[in-house]
């Protein structure tokens, strides 16, 4: 879907969105963050935290980009989680 969020290099991709969803599932395989896939967003759970990614369209970009939305749980460990998770992640 597209969507209207705050973007960083980082977080946007010209690749489509299933082989980004495999990039997903494998680095949150890699950090043991257990996680469900629906369509293209994964609810993710780890310790106390629960999150949100979800592969959205840029608008008026050819580009894929990620949208994080913490659900539940610790903002430090959140915020923590989400720098490992997009410093492996190869966009």
């Amino acid at each position: 879907r597209t969507l209207r969020f705050t973007f960083s290099a980082g977080t946007t991709s010209s690749k489509d969105p299933d082989t980004l969803i495999e990039e997903l599932i494998r680095v949150l395989k890699s950090e043991n963050i257990k996680y469900e896939i629906n369509s293209y967003m994964a609810t993710c759970r780890f310790e106390d935290v629960e999150f949100e990614i979800e592969i959205c369209k840029l608008p008026r970009l050819n580009l894929n980009g990620l949208r994080f939305k913490r659900m539940s749980g610790n903002s430090w460990t959140y915020k923590n989680l989400l720098t490992t998770v997009i410093e492996k992640l190869q966009l």
